[in-house]
């Protein structure tokens, strides 16, 4: 008996699944090497029976997912990464840090290391006048050799003075701050959400336009209260793995800060 359209429809759609998930997984468990060049759209079809539309159709749902990346005239290439950095959000660390802590190889990009203007949202989280300068840097951090974090960090210009204007090597920010500038740093709350890649961005990061990316940004402040550091960071698709710690406290502890913040 020959299928009707509608069953022919659905046969088309499992197949169309089943290949995706099989090319997903795949290109997840190290089939290919990231950056790798995947075979044509005519021999891939053939390999798994499928028409090319419906090859088009899949790979464009992978390039989504952020498994690959298509270019124009060149071919499609895996940009899966495989190297993961654990790294918890409770502890005050910088990204060059966490790296270091995991044993992988670091590799510091300075893109900018430069006294310049700021924006007026950077100067109203360090608590600067409107128009200040302030001295600005941003790195790409590589883990393995693959693009890892974006790095933007601001430091109030009286801070460097202060400490006879000591020059930036590329390394940990935090060190910097610490150890070339004395100031002892005590935290700061960090801000996480969720946003696509900008054309800049996917390009220093090796990643598709628009793909997800996790920004974290944190005022560090020193032991007088004073805002020091303003960090903005983005950390790249499977590369850095955080984690937070979640401590539930007993309801009458919860009640009680509710009834004094009440009374206040």
């Amino acid at each position: 008996m020959t299928p009707d359209p509608e069953q022919r429809r659905q046969q088309r759609q499992l197949l169309s699944e089943e290949v995706r998930l099989q090319l997903a997984e795949e290109l997840s468990n190290g089939t290919y090497a990231p950056n790798e060049k995947l075979p044509s759209e005519p021999e891939f079809a053939k390999r798994y029976g499928i028409s090319r539309p419906t090859l088009r159709e899949i790979l464009s749902s992978l390039e989504r997912d952020g498994l690959i990346r298509r270019v124009h005239g060149v071919g499609t290439f895996v940009t899966l990464k495989q190297t993961r950095v654990q790294s918890v959000l409770d502890l005050d660390i910088g990204i060059t840090e966490a790296v270091t802590a995991a044993g992988a190889n670091l590799n510091v990009e300075v893109v900018e290391s430069r006294v310049g203007a700021i924006r007026e949202w950077i100067s109203t989280a360090l608590e600067l006048p409107k128009g200040a300068e302030a001295f600005r840097v941003e790195r790409v951090i590589s883990v393995d050799g693959v693009p890892a974090a974006h790095g933007f960090d601001v430091i109030p210009l009286d801070i460097i003075t202060a400490a006879g204007s000591p020059e930036y090597d590329g390394g940990s920010i935090y060190k910097f701050l610490e150890t070339r500038c004395n100031v002892h740093l005590v935290g700061g709350i960090a801000a996480i959400s969720p946003v696509a890649a900008t054309a800049r961005m996917a390009k220093m990061l090796d990643c598709p336009r628009n793909s997800p990316l996790l920004r974290l940004e944190q005022t560090e402040r020193s032991t007088a209260g004073q805002p020091v550091l303003l960090s903005q960071e983005h950390y790249a698709p499977n590369v850095f793995s955080l984690t937070v710690q979640r401590l539930r406290r007993d309801r009458a502890t919860l009640t009680t800060r509710k009834e004094a913040d009440h009374d206040r």
